[in-house]
């Protein structure tokens, strides 16, 4: 899935706890689901000490005064509000504490500075700002390229897991904290955030073995868009096509179903079947904007990957 669109996934999706009504089961797990913390704090992304332990920094001697001033605030501020909340007991701090710690980053500077000198720390730093402003699928575009120039950098490893888990795509939460984990085997939070990357899989896992237990006869439209989104969070795209069909067998005017299968083709970058996927939910309902918003993604993603395709001259499957 475009990494651009990745902290917009959930909009993609028809909202399964407002659509549908399914079994206890999945009720709760989406409850959990939506209220997913990390076991830290994001702020414990912000290690540099470990990084500074472990790699060499090809940035040092390259940013402006005026940068690294505004580097130091911000990055030894919120570790300070970090250790406030936890020796007060308060790992979790209220939304309005939340909101002003998120306004004292200032994402612009990260950006420009990383536009202006694209090293290997102002990539780290950029992604760092993204993923303590809950914007974790902006942070993976830098953090590729931090680990591009630096391959060894558990730090940016671990941080590409944390995100990876937080848009709830485990399977990549998992490699890439594992990845972290090879490199530096005493780095304590990359090990913190595979164990949340594999605890929130588990959870995923125990709930599609409970759902296939449930008779044919109580296997409504319900049933399978959560059923299909369960698998999709497990990067099972073909599996969740394959259950969202069975509605459309019964229901072929089922928006919602035909919105999400939409979405799997995204993931698979098969373009051409999400096109037609969407455009047919339009058909039904030309007002739904979920659609059209998902219609316009697709065929923007579709340009993306001609253009490229035919800069490296390497053809890929619409």
């Amino acid at each position: 899935m475009n990494t651009n669109q990745e902290e917009k996934n959930e909009e993609k999706l028809v909202d399964l706890e407002k659509k549908t009504n399914i079994n206890s089961v999945i009720e709760d797990l989406g409850q959990e689901e939506k209220n997913i913390n990390s076991p830290f704090d994001a702020e414990e992304t912000l290690d540099f000490n470990q990084e500074e332990g472990n790699e060499n920094n090809p940035a040092n001697g390259k940013q402006s005064k005026t940068i690294k001033t505004i580097l130091i605030v911000v990055l030894f501020l919120l570790p300070l509000v970090y250790i406030f909340y936890k020796t007060t007991n308060n790992s979790n701090p209220a939304p309005e504490q939340a909101a002003n710690q998120t306004q004292q980053i200032d994402v612009a500077a990260f950006e420009n500075a990383a536009t202006l000198d694209p090293s290997y720390q102002n990539l780290l730093n950029l992604s760092n700002a993204y993923l303590n402003t809950g914007m974790a699928g902006k942070a993976i575009e830098p953090l590729n390229k931090a680990i591009a120039l630096n391959p060894k950098s558990a730090v940016a490893y671990s941080n590409l897991g944390f995100a990876y888990t937080i848009l709830q795509q485990y399977t990549k939460g998992i490699e890439f904290g594992e990845k972290a984990v090879g490199i530096d085997s005493s780095f304590q939070l990359a090990k913190n955030n595979l164990k949340w990357a594999k605890d929130e899989q588990n959870k995923i896992l125990s709930a599609i073995e409970t759902m296939e237990k449930t008779s044919l006869d109580k296997r409504d439209n319900g049933f399978y868009i959560a059923y299909g989104l369960l698998n999709l969070k497990l990067e099972n795209y073909d599996k969740s096509i394959e259950i969202w069909n069975k509605i459309l067998e019964t229901d072929p005017k089922n928006s919602t179903a035909l919105i999400n299968i939409g979405v799997a083709y995204m993931s698979k970058q098969q373009f051409d079947s999400a096109i037609k996927h969407f455009q047919k939910a339009i058909e039904i309902n030309p007002n739904d904007q979920l659609a059209k918003n998902n219609l316009a993604w697709a065929l923007d993603e579709k340009i993306k990957a001609e253009d490229l395709a035919k800069a490296t001259g390497v053809q890929k499957k619409p």
